[in-house]
């Protein structure tokens, strides 16, 4: 399925952590950049996701059923949720997590606070549902991408699937299937709706994600590490 593209990527991440530094150290600078413009766009690509109100992928499918019940923002629960797996996974394996973790984790909740504040993309048109959430698909994978491409730390969702893939020495596909539904399931009975556009989501996400891991690094300015 194209979106379990991205797991070869998280699988990576996975296997790195156990292996040998790289004799050639990534550029700080060039990561920061990377980590904080993914993270941005990815907040953008979740709201145009958010509202059009056909269904989101599973993370903020909980977030919003949890909204149901507390009277916070989304991009608030989000930065507390993110923030008490980060806990977990530092006493877990602190190597998963880098800047970048700390940067995706909660800069993608206070972005997403920040569009709040300034009045963006808090209703879009009648009529626009579809193409809203499947732009928002498109921009979250590239976003997800360019984060990914800073090689900076894992973000907390992965690095909770990378724990659940050790903790049952499975593989990474089925780590994130049962993630992803245990929190598909638990957002919809706090009152999160899913929809066809939960499906789209998972469609459309997957190979926006993996034709900027495949694409963008063919321009040199968007490769962090020298090519061997």
């Amino acid at each position: 399925m194209p979106f379990f593209c991205r797991f070869l990527v998280l699988e990576r991440l996975d296997i790195k952590n156990g292996s040998e530094e790289s004799p050639i150290k990534a550029k700080v600078g060039k990561q920061l950049l990377f980590a904080l413009i993914g993270t941005f766009i990815a907040a953008i690509g979740v709201r145009l996701i958010v509202v059009s109100g056909l269904g989101a992928d599973a993370i903020s499918t909980l977030v919003l059923g949890i909204l149901q019940h507390v009277s916070l923002k989304f991009g608030t629960i989000s930065m507390l949720f993110n923030g008490i797996v980060l806990v977990i996974i530092f006493f877990y394996d602190r190597k998963m997590i880098g800047f970048g973790s700390l940067i995706n984790s909660f800069g993608l909740g206070f972005c997403l606070n920040l569009l709040d504040w300034l009045g963006l993309l808090h209703q879009i048109p009648k009529g626009t549902e579809y193409p809203s959430i499947i732009l928002g698909s498109i921009v979250f994978g590239i976003g997800t991408g360019i984060y990914l491409l800073a090689d900076a730390g894992s973000a907390a969702y992965e690095s909770l699937m990378i724990l659940i893939k050790r903790g049952l020495h499975s593989t990474v596909k089925t780590a994130r299937i049962l993630l992803d539904a245990t929190f598909f399931l638990t957002g919809f009975l706090l009152g999160g709706h899913i929809g066809l556009g939960t499906l789209i989501v998972l469609l459309v996400m997957g190979p926006s994600l993996e034709v900027t891991l495949n694409q963008l690094p063919k321009r040199k300015f968007f490769r962090v590490r020298a090519v061997k």
